[in-house]
């Protein structure tokens, strides 16, 4: 017989203990069927079972229903090594790979001299003897020796412009200086017949 039947049982007779409450004695008395009855009897006096006592909690921090968030497992930043007086945020020079073929040095392009001798002469040939027929633009001086008979001058010229003259007794030595741009010029003696006779040179200016 099942506490469904002894239930009913209590029922009937207006006597149903509350949910989840063991029949009385009293209560089982009233029920007429002795093998239900005894069940009952049976029932109300089993001890309740008893339940074991939590164990206390071990003091310490209150539950906020919130676990501790496990420590972090990422790397902790750190300041690069710098030697004393080596600033970080320079930007490191780039080391050049094994085999790179290093930048060229530009060649210095070649000297010119702002300086050149000049011979007039008339002995065997009329011409005009000159040094050096290049060179430095900018301020050039022209050593000028009339090595001829005849009364000559060292004059310069550019294109139709004549920019300077210089005249020199035969046996007698000056200094003629002109500033002079990039370009060619003509050196020659002015006085008559004497640029045709062959006394001309040409030279150039970088």
């Amino acid at each position: 017989m099942s506490w469904l039947a002894i239930l009913l049982s209590l029922a009937a007779l207006g006597g149903n203990p509350a949910p989840g409450q063991r029949p009385t004695v009293k209560q089982c008395n009233q029920i007429q069927k002795v093998k239900i009855k005894k069940q009952c009897l049976k029932a109300a006096k089993a001890k309740p079972k008893k339940h074991g006592k939590a164990k206390p909690k071990a003091p310490g921090k209150p539950t906020t229903g919130r676990q501790d968030a496990p420590p972090s497992t990422s790397p902790t930043h750190r300041t690069p090594d710098t030697s004393p007086g080596e600033d970080p945020q320079a930007t490191p020079t780039p080391t050049p790979s094994p085999g790179a073929s290093p930048t060229p040095t530009p060649t210095p392009g070649p000297v010119y001299p702002s300086r050149t001798g000049v011979d007039l002469t008339d002995t065997d040939v009329w011409s005009v003897r000159v040094t050096y027929r290049t060179l430095a633009a900018g301020r050039i001086e022209f050593v000028t020796t009339n090595v001829g008979e005849d009364d000559h001058d060292l004059s310069v010229r550019r294109g139709t412009d004549v920019l300077g003259r210089l005249p020199l007794p035969p046996g007698e030595s000056e200094t003629l200086t002109l500033t002079l741009a990039a370009g060619s010029y003509t050196l020659f003696c002015s006085l008559p017949d004497h640029e045709e006779a062959g006394m001309r040179a040409n030279i150039t200016v970088r």
